[in-house]
């Protein structure tokens, strides 16, 4: 039911569209475009994702036509050391895409993950390329992949228990076109102003992570503590036994009791 007219006629920006039926990563087909002098703007979306992957090399399942599967490529005028900011505004924009679509509660936790309940519904890849000597980027990518309903016969095995679709089993019909205009719309509004950092109030609103027992992996090191805050550069702040710790990486994990 994708179909890029559709999408653009919900669009408050021009922008172009590319609809595939199957590609190994919107993010691969992105970054071989770069080269080729496309538009900021341009989404790509597939129907199906043969080699679907998340932040720390995870695979992401995205094998069905059940998802939503588009990379957005950008230009951005940022020092990259500030590309963290492009993960969060995109979290923030896909969180309320959904409650103003589904009326489905969503949460965000650090830095890239997209809950509904305590489950995920969607993950956030953004990847970069920079020029050292400028110090500028040379364009920047940002992969979403949203579970808009279950898969058929359900989630696999080895994530059943931990992921989840915007609808379950019964996703409206054209609602992946609407969904992928509302994120675009919403990030490209804060995009816009990326500098006035109203985003960061919107991400901590929805943390579901901050006031929660946390371990931080990075690498083998293990670091463990309270989460008290987010910082405006999105750091993660932990307390642990040892002090304040601030995290601008690694993979954080909410203790379960």
């Amino acid at each position: 039911m994708l179909d890029g007219e559709i999408i653009r006629s919900y669009l408050k920006e021009d922008g172009d569209v590319i609809i595939l039926d199957e590609t190994d990563s919107t993010n691969n087909v992105a970054r071989s475009l770069a080269h080729r002098g496309i538009k900021e703007g341009t989404v790509i979306i597939a129907k199906k994702q043969t080699q679907g992957r998340g932040r720390m090399g995870r695979s992401f399942l995205s094998s069905s036509e059940n998802g939503l599967y588009m990379t957005l490529f950008l230009k951005p005028e940022i020092p990259p050391a500030e590309c963290i900011g492009i993960t969060v505004m995109c979290a923030c924009a896909v969180a309320e895409a959904i409650e103003n679509i589904s009326c489905k509660k969503c949460y965000i936790k650090w830095v890239n993950d997209i809950f509904i309940g305590d489950k995920k519904a969607c993950g956030i890849l953004t990847e970069a390329s920079c020029d050292f000597v400028s110090g500028s980027f040379d364009y920047a990518i940002v992969g979403i992949g949203v579970n808009v309903s279950d898969p058929e016969g359900g989630f696999d095995e080895e994530i059943k228990d931990i992921a989840c679709s915007v609808y379950g089993k019964n996703a409206p019909v054209g609602i992946k076109n609407r969904l992928c205009a509302e994120i675009i719309n919403n990030f490209m509004a804060y995009y816009r102003n990326f500098s006035d950092k109203s985003y960061m109030k919107n991400y901590r609103r929805r943390s579901n992570i901050i006031g929660r027992t946390v371990d931080v992996y990075r690498g083998n090191e293990i670091i463990s503590g309270i989460c008290t805050d987010i910082d405006n550069e999105a750091n993660l702040v932990l307390q642990t036994d040892k002090g304040e710790v601030r995290f601008n990486s690694g993979d954080a994990r909410v203790r379960r009791v």
